[in-house]
């Protein structure tokens, strides 16, 4: 919600009569003062004695008062205004489950520092650059577990996913369709717009008691689009109790990409952390959070004080035309 505050006139073509104003007086002072009636008289300067002060400027006053109260007659003609603008947003949020590998394959180390590090840093980059969406997150290797509910606290969602380590779930085995499982179960019961799942893993199902494939047709028969990214270069190195040893990946890309055309979504391969970085932009692109806008104004005039000054200036050169101060001789 902003507020804006607008000083404007509500019909500024007037102030072009203020010309008129400088027009006046220079005619008045460069022709008609030259041309007034002068009367001569006959006396003996030597018994005129110069007065101490001159207040022959006071003649001028009326003028002054009378020209004063015109421009001020001109400005309340234009309108001064203040215009309140209040702008009212409102964004309608987007419900997303990212579902998290953290599997032994994620300790890979062709992401600097590993698989599991890189897709951490990128995830909260990921919520970093949402607004208003409701985000939680699911983990799995052996089995699947919620690990963080639908939340907009993205502070303390950041510090869960800081504090994600290979001991948070058995990670012998890659249960993708358990993983699907319960971002459905936490999706399905969400009155938002849209409900998005985004599926990072290495690997290929080879536990839990549901396929991948049956748990993507009842995310798509529940709304629920789903985004599948495989990660990993074909080939790895990881460390094991006897060393490093290079691995070939198993990454399932056929079962992933059947994922993603079932449930509306769309299949992505990332071999190094800047694809991993690039395509959470692009989904995050896909999926724009629906802003609108409505803008109330509140308009007051300004110009009735403006108005009552004019007058008072106007009546006062008069009312001051009728004293010592104005010669009616010189018109």
């Amino acid at each position: 919600m902003d507020f804006t505050q607008i000083n404007q006139f509500a019909r500024p073509e007037a102030l072009l009569l203020l010309v008129f104003i400088p027009l006046y007086l220079l005619w008045y002072f460069a022709y008609y003062g030259k041309r007034r009636l002068v009367i001569e008289l006959s006396y003996d300067p030597t018994e005129l004695q110069k007065p101490k002060y001159n207040f022959s400027f006071l003649r001028y006053v009326p003028l002054f008062f009378q020209l004063l109260g015109l421009i001020l007659a001109i400005l309340a003609l234009a309108r001064p205004q203040n215009a309140f603008e209040q702008n009212l947003r409102k964004a309608e949020g987007i419900d997303i489950m990212l579902l998290l590998d953290t599997s032994a394959s994620m300790e890979a180390t062709d992401f600097e520092p590993n698989r599991l590090e890189a897709a951490k840093e990128q995830a909260i980059a990921f919520i970093d650059g949402r607004v208003e969406d409701r985000i939680g997150m699911v983990l799995f290797a052996q089995d699947a577990f919620s690990y963080a509910p639908l939340t907009l606290d993205y502070k303390l969602l950041r510090e869960l996913i800081s504090d994600i380590d290979f001991g948070s779930v058995p990670k012998q085995g890659t249960a993708i369709g358990q993983a699907i499982a319960v971002g459905i179960n936490r999706l399905r019961d969400s009155d938002g717009p849209s409900k998005v799942m985004i599926l990072l893993t290495d690997g290929a199902n080879n536990r839990g008691q549901i396929d991948p494939i049956t748990a993507a047709k009842l995310a798509a028969q529940l709304k629920m689009r789903i985004y599948a990214i495989g990660i990993g270069k074909d080939e790895f190195t990881r460390y094991t109790p006897t060393g490093y040893r290079t691995f070939a990946s198993d990454l399932d890309e056929k079962t992933l990409q059947n994922i993603a055309r079932l449930a509306r979504g769309k299949y992505f391969r990332a071999t190094d952390p800047d694809g991993l970085k690039n395509i959470l932009k692009e989904i995050s692109l896909l999926e724009k959070v629906e802003i609108h806008q409505e803008l109330y104004s509140q308009i007051s005039d300004l110009y009735p004080p403006i108005l009552f000054a004019a007058i008072i200036c106007l009546l006062l050169g008069f009312i001051l035309m009728l004293s010592f101060m104005y010669n009616p001789l010189e018109q």
